[in-house]
């Protein structure tokens, strides 16, 4: 067993361990445990513990319906997977947050047309009012953004026509990802005044790759940093006039994706992570001075760092 699946289990018995001293979160503990089982190869384990949080109901069963069915597909018994989804559908819930999840599965397995199925269920939930609020600039990635997102995407790669509620996604004003195009808008000489980079700090990019492999493809953490320092640098001769870096842990991430219902590889949970971190003060200005310590975290000076013209070389021990 290697480093990584016994990280895993050691997280999935402490998390099996809370039940006991917390009944009033089972749900939620069952399907943390569940994920850190299945990512540590225990497959009959995640299962299980998904089962029983499923048949708890209410908006956590939703939540272990979802994680049960994407398991099973994972497991390649997507009869038994549709059987989960068909319950989720079957037991009405007052939160659209399952629908939106099962609506993201489905988008990454390329079912687009069940996906788009999903996300119509959760978007028939908001109200008028969750619409309007995705105009404000704290709401920009509101769950209501989340779920007409997801809607707007699985409806172009569908080939259908925008519609008003697309239409309401598009008009939001963001540069991160399917809401804006930072190159285009630098290559059309019109950068904006401040770009805010989500990054892993150095000691994070080797356990967020093993945790989240298709989020974080290298856990080459001098390469993964280097492409940042570059990046910056690009945007700040573009006219970008302040970059800021927002560091990301693996357990904050993780965290919040359990808190809030969101997928840790969804831009859109990323993003509204990102927006949380900024609220509790985590920027980190780009670039500090030489004298500093770098912005990754390595806690050499940033000349010494990635600073460097050599900086894709590991940092000297100080």
């Amino acid at each position: 067993m290697g480093n990584g699946s016994a990280d895993h289990t050691r997280l999935a018995r402490d998390l099996e361990a809370e039940l006991v001293e917390h009944p009033e979160d089972r749900g939620e503990i069952l399907i943390e445990a569940a994920d850190a089982w299945h990512l540590a190869g225990e497959h009959d384990r995640a299962v299980e513990l998904l089962t029983e949080a499923a048949a708890l109901g209410g908006e956590d069963g939703g939540h272990a319906r979802v994680a049960l069915a994407e398991v099973l597909f994972d497991l390649d018994r997507g009869a038994e997977a549709a059987t989960q989804l068909d319950a989720l559908r079957a037991d009405p819930l007052p939160d659209p947050a399952p629908y939106y999840l099962a609506g993201e599965l489905m988008a990454e397995r390329g079912d687009f047309e069940q996906a788009l199925t999903w996300f119509e269920l959760a978007a028939g939930q908001l109200t008028e009012d969750d619409i309007a609020d995705m105009a404000t600039e704290s709401e920009v990635f509101s769950p209501a953004a989340a779920i007409l997102a997801g809607r707007l995407n699985a409806r172009q790669e569908l080939g259908l026509p925008v519609d008003e509620l697309d239409e309401s996604v598009l008009a939001l004003d963001s540069d991160f990802d399917g809401f804006g195009d930072l190159d285009a808008r630098i290559a059309e000489g019109e950068p904006p005044a401040e770009v805010r980079v989500l990054f892993w700090p150095r000691a994070e990019v080797a356990p967020a790759h093993a945790r989240w492999p298709e989020l974080v493809e290298s856990a080459d953490a001098d390469a993964v940093l280097r492409e940042h320092e570059v990046a910056n640098q690009d945007m700040s001769v573009a006219g970008v006039a302040r970059i800021t870096m927002v560091p990301l842990t693996t357990a904050k991430l993780a965290d919040f994706a359990a808190r809030t219902g969101g997928d840790p590889l969804s831009d859109i949970t990323r993003r509204a992570c990102l927006d949380e971190i900024v609220d509790e003060g985590g920027l980190i200005d780009w670039p500090p001075a030489r004298n500093e310590p770098c912005w990754c975290g390595s806690a050499a000076k940033y000349k010494k760092c990635c600073g460097r013209p050599d900086s894709a070389q590991a940092p000297p021990r100080e």
